[in-house]
């Protein structure tokens, strides 16, 4: 089963790869930001000197631009989204992650955004549906 991207990632993933020159393995959108799970290594190049690709791309799409790389483990995936994550340990289709205190308001993000746009990409790339932080 392939991931299925809705029109609005299909035409962000276009302009991604358009303007930064790199492959885009996947893409996730809510109403501020656009996440982008790009090929392992590139992320200088996604990002550009002094971050104007990423600028000229969130110009474009009118959105905030999350860049993370992606990783052939969860346990390497979840390090790029959190690289503060300590004893990454799954068991079934859970994982469980130790984190900072002082940390854990950022990585659940505004409403929960970043928790829920990292659990739906650990969903599609390694069939991991529960995420807990400890």
């Amino acid at each position: 089963m392939g991931i299925k991207l809705t029109t609005h990632e299909i035409r962000a993933v276009s302009i991604f790869e358009r303007l930064a020159g790199v492959h885009v393995k996947d893409c996730l959108t809510d109403d501020e930001n656009v996440y982008f799970l790009i090929e392992s290594g590139k992320m200088g190049a996604a990002i550009g000197k002094n971050g104007m690709k990423i600028k000229n791309i969130s110009k474009v799409l009118g959105k905030r631009v999350k860049v993370f790389e992606y990783a052939e483990t969860p346990e390497e995936l979840i390090k790029n989204f959190i690289p503060s994550a300590k004893n990454v340990q799954i068991e079934g289709d859970t994982m469980t992650v130790n984190v900072p205190n002082n940390e854990r308001s950022t990585i659940i993000g505004k409403n929960g955004r970043n928790i829920k746009m990292i659990r739906e990409f650990l969903k599609r790339h390694f069939k991991i549906n529960n995420l807990r932080l400890k």
